[in-house]
C-alpha cells in the first residue's frame, strides 16, 4: 500500500500538521518530552504516524528538531523493539487487556531508554478500562510514555483528557496534499491530469491516507496514466456537466428541462442518493464561490469553476440556501422511501416551478434584496446625471431646511405612505379614482398590483407579466461600493432630499 510505503519517518516529512508539530519539534530539540499524549482528529491525518515518530524521538540518542536521527542504535532498534507496544483498542477494549498492559508497565525497558505504549482508537475502551488507565496516566514511572490516538475526542472522559497533552489534528488542506501526491506520483513514474488530481483531493475528505489509497487504485487501473475521465469513473462521480445543467434549469424556473436532465440521469443508472448528494455539493460550491468571488476557494476542475461563475450571477443567496434546505430535507426523506426517484422528481418540480417559488417566503426576501440594489443603482444613475452645475444645486437643496409640503386637493391622507420625512402619493386604486395615469399605458396602474391583460395589450408584450425576483439577474445591479464598504455620491442622500431636488 502506498500509504505504508510512503509513511513519514520524521517530523520533517509530515505534511499538513504544522500546528501539532510546532510543540513536538521544540520538545524534540530540547530533549524534554511529556509522559502522556492524546492525539485526536480526522481519519488519515497522521495521528498514528506521528505517534510512531514520537516513540522513536523519546528514545533517540541525538534528537533534533526533525525528531529522531534514524541512525543511532536506539533508532535502529526501535523498529522491532518490544519496548514500543501498540494496542488497537477497537479489538482490545476490555478491562482485562488494559490490566495486562499496566502489568507490563511495571518492568523497565530492555533495549531503549523509555517504554512507549501507543493505544490506537482509544475511545473504544470500556468505562472500566478507562478507570484502570487513570492512575498510570496521572503518575507514570519516569521510563514510561503513553500516546493515545482517537478520531472521536468527545468520547474520551474528561479525567483522561486532563492527564494528557492534547493535540488536535485537522483535515489536511489541498496544498500540502497536492504536494505530497505529486511527490508520490513522480516516484512511481505515473502521470495524472491536474483536474483528476483535484478530484482525488476533493474525494479524500482531508485525509492523506485516503488520497494515497485512491491514487494507488487509479495507478493500477489506468496503467500509470490517470485522466480526468478515469478519475470520475473510478470515483463514481456524477457527471458535473449534467448536474450543473440540472441546477441551471431549476434556477431559471424551467421545469421541463430540469425533469429532462433527471430522466437522462435515470437512464444512465444514477441512483437518487447520488443525484441529491451531487446537487448539494454543487450548490455548496456555488455558495462558496459566490461568497468569496475566488476560483481558488473551490477544489475542482477549471471548466467546473467557470460554469459555476456563469451561474452565480443569476441567482441570489436567499434562493441558493432555500434550494439547499429543500435538498437536505429530501436527503433525509429518501433513506426510508419506497420510491426515492419519485421523491427527487417532486422536489425538483418544487424548486423549479414558477408558481411554487413565487408563493414561498424566500421569493419575498429575494425581491426585497434586489429592490434595495435597484434603489442604489437609481441613486447612482441620478448622481451621474446631475454632475456639474446641477450637482451644486443638488447640494444647496440638500442643505436647505425642509419646507412644508402643500396639501394635495381631493386626495385622502390615508392614501399616503411615509418615506423619509415627507409623504409620497400612493393611490389606493387604479383608474379614474386615483387621478394618476400612465400616458404610455393609457390607463392608471395600481401600485403593487399586477397589470390587467387588456392593459398589457396596449402597453406591450411584457407589460402584463408579473416580475419575480427569480426573473432578474444580479449582474443587472452593479455594486455601489467604492472599495471601502461605503456608498458614494448621491447614494447617501435620503428619499426626501431626492424629492426636493427632482421637484
Amino acid at each position: 500500500m502506498l500509504y505504508n510505503l510512503y509513511r513519514p519517518t520524521d517530523f520533517a516529512s509530515v505534511k499538513g500538521q504544522d500546528n501539532v508539530l510546532l510543540t513536538l519539534r521544540r520538545q524534540s530539540l530540547a530533549g524534554r518530552f511529556g509522559q502522556a499524549y492524546l492525539f485526536a482528529g480526522h481519519r488519515g491525518t497522521g495521528k498514528t504516524t506521528i505517534a510512531r515518530i514520537l516513540s522513536k524521538a523519546v528514545n533517540c540518542e541525538h534528537p533534533s528538531e526533525s525528531g529522531p536521527c534514524l541512525s543511532c542504535a536506539s533508532c535502529l532498534a526501535a523498529r522491532e523493539s518490544l519496548d514500543i507496544i501498540e494496542l488497537d483498542a477497537a479489538s482490545n477494549n476490555g478491562v482485562d487487556k488494559i490490566k495486562e498492559m499496566i502489568a507490563q508497565a511495571k518492568y523497565r525497558p530492555v533495549q531503549l531508554k523509555k517504554k512507549v505504549f501507543i493505544i490506537d482508537e482509544v475511545h473504544n475502551l470500556s468505562a472500566a478500562a478507562f478507570d484502570v488507565l487513570l492512575k498510570p496516566l496521572e503518575e507514570p514511572p519516569p521510563y514510561l510514555v503513553f500516546i493515545l490516538c482517537t478520531t472521536e475526542l468527545h468520547k474520551i472522559p474528561v479525567t483522561v483528557r486532563s492527564r494528557c497533552e492534547e493535540y488536535v489534528f485537522h483535515p489536511i488542506s489541498a496544498g500540502p496534499m497536492r504536494e505530497r501526491l505529486e511527490e508520490v506520483l513522480k516516484d512511481q513514474g505515473a502521470t495524472c491530469e491536474e483536474d483528476a488530481l483535484s478530484l482525488i483531493i476533493r474525494n479524500a475528505g482531508g485525509g492523506l491516507r485516503d488520497a494515497l489509497g485512491l491514487t494507488e487504485q487509479l495507478i493500477v487501473s489506468t496503467g500509470g496514466h490517470i485522466t480526468t475521465q478515469d478519475a470520475k469513473k473510478k470515483l463514481g462521480i456524477l457527471d458535473t456537466d449534467r448536474i450543473l445543467e440540472l441546477l441551471e434549469h431549476a434556477i431559471r424556473l424551467d421545469t421541463n428541462r430540469t425533469l429532462d436532465c433527471l430522466a437522462q440521469m435515470e437512464q444512465d443508472g444514477k441512483s437518487a442518493s447520488l443525484v441529491v448528494e451531487s446537487a448539494l455539493d454543487a450548490l455548496s460550491d456555488l455558495i462558496t464561490l459566490k461568497s468569496t468571488r475566488s476560483g481558488n476557494s473551490v477544489i475542482h476542475s477549471r471548466d467546473y469553476i467557470e460554469k459555476l461563475m456563469g451561474i452565480a450571477g443569476s441567482v441570489s443567496f436567499e434562493r441558493l440556501f432555500w434550494m439547499c434546505d429543500q435538498l437536505c430535507a429530501l436527503r433525509s426523506a429518501i433513506r426510508g422511501s419506497i420510491d426515492p426517484l419519485m421523491d427527487v422528481r417532486l422536489t425538483l418540480i418544487r424548486i423549479s416551478s414558477h408558481d411554487i417559488v413565487s408563493a414561498d417566503p424566500v421569493s419575498m426576501a429575494e425581491e426585497i434584496g434586489l429592490l434595495k440594489r435597484e434603489v442604489s443603482l437609481l441613486k447612482r444613475m441620478l448622481a451621474e446625471a446631475l454632475e456639474g452645475g446641477t450637482g451644486r444645486r443638488m447640494a444647496e437643496a440638500a442643505a436647505a431646511p425642509a419646507q412644508p409640503v402643500p396639501a394635495v386637493p381631493d386626495m385622502a391622507m390615508e392614501g399616503f405612505v411615509s418615506a423619509g420625512d415627507m409623504p409620497l402619493p400612493f393611490p389606493e386604486a387604479a383608474g379614474e379614482e386615483s387621478g394618476v395615469s400612465d400616458p404610455g399605458m393609457g390607463t392608471a396602474i395600481k401600485a403593487g398590483s399586477q397589470i390587467p391583460p387588456e392593459t398589457a395589450r396596449q402597453g406591450g408584450s411584457d407589460a402584463g407579466k408579473e416580475v419575480m425576483a427569480a426573473d432578474r439577474k444580479e449582474e443587472d445591479f452593479p455594486a455601489m461600493d467604492d472599495g471601502t464598504g461605503q456608498e458614494t455620491g448621491i447614494s447617501n442622500i435620503s428619499s426626501s432630499d431626492l424629492f426636493k431636488i427632482l421637484s
